[in-house]
């Protein structure tokens, strides 16, 4: 398969997904998908503002979702899920657009923290023509954004559906620790976790996240034991169905969206390298396996099956590669439903 090839596909596949999964959250679009995974609305963010630079209508719905619902957005835990300094332009473009759509937003930096980059960049791919009205807001962190008014279209997530489990814990425990830590014990494959696992879900420090735990058990809504030299945490999920009136086919699943749709947006951005192009096929496969070797860890915690085609080396190892990003999109699509 070209690089070429494989780039269109990896395209086409994750804006869909990201427009199915939103237009579930809210965002004006049509879909048949009804998800029982829910969604992680910063991780979700996060992806879509680096995918929706190949598809700005999805940018730009995103951002009118944003504003729509930004009291449902947590901005310190999206600024947790960063990776680099190309999430961290792509976040604070949005937070100073959204600062400058509504300039009482608690989202908006503080007066004289909005600083000036020196050499933009063009924010999406694949539009050549120039910016000749440039968003402010994104023009400050570097990125030239043609400037457009939000669509109004976006409506609010709605709680009912299993994909916006987040949302209702939200609008249950307010945005912050408590939310995230007991959508991760009702949801979660496994029944118990220590204070460090529950942690890394949740995307925020383990202190916080440890005196949330101690509050939680003080207040006999999560009960704490000892196992072997480790504190383990688990609730009644019986009860909290029962409380959330949860139906038989409606309880929401978890999955770790940070880890996954992390690697898928590393794989993203490597494809649209146009160096990639000029790559001799041995270099092109080198490459390749060092992108693989750096997001793999991930994918294997997500539980993304790797492919298991053995002994490729040299330029070869581009059938492996391209196995791989097959069975990544093949899971992402398939663990959503």
């Amino acid at each position: 398969m070209r690089v070429s090839t494989l780039k269109e596909s990896v395209t086409a596949r994750l804006t869909a997904f990201a427009w199915d999964q939103w237009a579930q959250l809210g965002v004006f679009a049509p879909t048949s998908r009804r998800d029982q995974t829910a969604a992680d609305p910063e991780a979700l963010l996060l992806f879509t503002l680096e995918v929706g630079r190949s598809d700005p209508r999805l940018f730009d719905e995103t951002l009118d979702w944003l504003l729509t619902n930004e009291r449902l957005v947590s901005v310190q835990r999206l600024r947790n899920l960063c990776h680099d300094d190309d999430d961290r332009d792509l976040v604070e473009g949005a937070l100073l657009w959204l600062g400058r759509q509504r300039p009482r937003s608690r989202s908006a930096p503080p007066r004289g923290q909005e600083r000036r980059a020196t050499e933009p960049r063009p924010l999406f791919y694949d539009v050549a023509r120039q910016v000749r009205e440039p968003d402010e807001a994104f023009l400050a962190v570097g990125l030239l954004k043609p400037a457009t008014e939000p669509s109004g279209k976006s409506r609010a997530p709605d709680p009912d559906l299993p994909i916006n489990f987040a949302f209702r814990m939200r609008h249950l425990f307010g945005l912050g620790t408590r939310a995230e830590v007991v959508r991760y014990l009702l949801t979660a494959s496994i029944t118990d976790a220590s204070a460090l696992l529950i942690a890394d879900a949740a995307a925020y420090a383990k202190r916080n996240v440890s005196e949330t735990l101690t509050s939680l058990v003080a207040a006999r809504s999560v009960t704490a034991y000892e196992h072997g030299n480790e504190r383990r945490y688990y609730l009644e999920r019986v009860l909290w169905a029962q409380f959330l009136r949860f139906q038989a086919d409606g309880w929401p699943t978890y999955r770790d969206w940070p880890r996954l749709l992390g690697a898928v947006c590393q794989l993203f951005r490597w494809l649209q390298d146009p160096s990639l192009d000029q790559l001799t096929p041995y270099m092109l496969s080198s490459n390749a396996r060092t992108l693989m070797e750096q997001i793999e860890p991930d994918l294997a915690v997500a539980g993304v099956q790797l492919s298991q085609t053995p002994g490729l080396q040299g330029e070869d190892y581009w059938q492996t590669f391209t196995e791989t990003a097959e069975r990544l999109l093949a899971s992402l699509e398939r663990g959503s439903s």
